[in-house]
C-alpha cells in the first residue's frame, strides 16, 4: 500500500452522530524525522500537550506507532520504552504523555472517538488503562486497516461520519483481538469461556451458543458431536466447571434478560423465545440467579451509568 502523506482532521460532533453510540473525532498520520520537534504544531488547543505537563483528553484515542521508537507514560501504566510497531490506547481522564525517542523518529496513525459503546467496553475490561500499551508484529495486518481507513478519511473527510464511525468501532474491534496481552478471549465478569482447551467442548459450546433458543437436549449435542452423553458430561464439567443444563440454562438466561431490559415484549412470550418451556420455568430460575422476578428485574432502574464507564475521576498529575 503506497505510504500516507501527513494529515489530520477533527470532525464536529452532531447531536444524530452522538446518538449512534460511537463516534469519531478525529484521525491522522504524522511522520516524525530524525531530531524534529514533537509533538506537531497545528492541532487543534484540546489535543496539543508537551512532554513537562502531558496531556488528559476528553475521549478515547488509538494510536498505532511503526518505523520508529519512542516512550509512553501514563498515571496507570508508568514509564515504558518500546521500539518497533506499537499500539497504545489514551483514555478520558486519564493523564498522558509520549514522544519518539529522537534520534530515531516514528510513525504515528491515530484515531479519536467516543460514545456509550466505547465505554461500555472499557467498563467489560476490554480496554484497560493499566494496559494500554501493547507491542504488534512487523508486517502485522493490523497497520494496512489502518491505513486503508485513514485513505477513506482523506479523501473524503466530509463523507458521513456515521459511516466513518461504524468502520472506525470495527478498527477498535480488531485492536482489541490483535494486541499482545488483551483479555479478548474472555471480558471480566463473562462466565462463559469462549475457548477452552478441549475442541470438543468449544463445539458444544457454539452449539449451545446458537441454538440454545429452541428445545435443545443434551442427547442432540452430543449425537451431533458424535460422542456419547456421559463422555461430554465428564469433559464438559472438567472443561467449565458447568454441567451442560446449567450452561444451556445460562444462556437462556441471558437471551432473558436482554428482552426484559430491551422490549415490552411479555414475560410468557420471552420464555418461549428464549427457549424456556414455560414462564414458570423461566421464573424459577431467574429468581434463583439473580434474586428477583422477571418482573422485578424489569422493573428495577439500572444502578450504574448508562456508559458502563468507571465512575472513578482521573486527575492530570502535576508538572513533572
Amino acid at each position: 500500500m503506497a505510504q500516507i502523506d501527513s494529515f489530520f482532521h477533527y470532525f464536529p460532533v452532531d447531536d444524530d452522530v452522538l446518538r449512534w453510540g460511537a463516534y469519531v473525532t478525529g484521525a491522522g498520520v504524522t511522520t516524525i524525522l530524525p531530531k524534529q520537534p514533537y509533538p506537531p504544531f497545528g492541532h487543534p488547543a484540546l489535543y496539543h500537550f508537551d512532554w513537562l505537563r502531558g496531556r488528559t483528553l476528553p475521549e478515547f484515542q488509538m494510536v498505532l506507532i511503526t518505523r520508529g521508537a519512542g516512550e509512553f507514560e501514563s498515571e496507570l501504566t508508568g514509564k515504558t520504552s518500546f521500539q518497533g510497531p506499537t499500539l497504545f490506547w489514551l483514555f478520558p481522564g486519564v493523564w498522558h504523555r509520549y514522544r519518539p525517542v529522537q534520534s530515531i523518529g516514528w510513525t504515528e496513525r491515530w484515531f479519536s472517538f467516543n460514545g456509550d459503546l466505547v465505554h461500555r467496553l472499557w467498563g467489560q475490561g476490554l480496554i484497560d488503562p493499566a494496559r494500554a500499551v501493547a507491542s504488534i508484529g512487523e508486517e502485522h495486518a493490523l497497520v494496512e486497516k489502518y491505513d486503508a481507513m485513514l485513505q477513506r478519511i482523506h479523501a473524503n473527510p466530509l463523507s458521513h461520519t456515521v459511516l466513518h464511525s461504524l468502520q472506525v468501532l470495527r478498527l477498535v474491534a480488531e485492536s482489541i483481538e490483535s494486541i499482545t496481552g488483551c483479555p479478548s478471549e474472555q471480558t471480566a465478569g463473562e462466565e462463559s469461556p469462549r475457548r477452552t482447551v478441549d475442541p470438543v467442548v468449544d463445539h458444544a459450546l457454539t452449539i449451545i451458543q446458537t441454538q440454545s433458543h429452541r428445545a435443545i437436549s443434551i442427547e442432540e449435542v452430543a449425537q451431533e458431536l458424535s460422542v456419547a452423553r456421559r463422555t461430554l458430561d465428564r469433559r464438559f464439567a472438567a472443561a467449565t466447571g458447568r454441567s451442560i443444563l446449567e450452561e444451556i440454562n445460562l444462556c437462556r438466561l441471558k437471551r432473558a434478560k436482554r428482552l426484559l431490559a430491551e422490549t415490552d415484549l411479555s414475560i410468557r412470550l420471552i420464555a418461549n423465545l428464549v427457549g424456556f418451556s414455560s414462564a414458570e420455568r423461566l421464573g424459577l430460575l431467574f429468581s434463583r440467579r439473580e434474586g428477583v422476578s422477571p418482573s422485578e428485574f424489569r422493573g428495577r432502574k439500572p444502578c450504574s451509568s448508562a456508559s458502563g464507564a468507571p465512575s472513578r475521576a482521573v486527575r492530570p498529575l502535576p508538572t513533572r
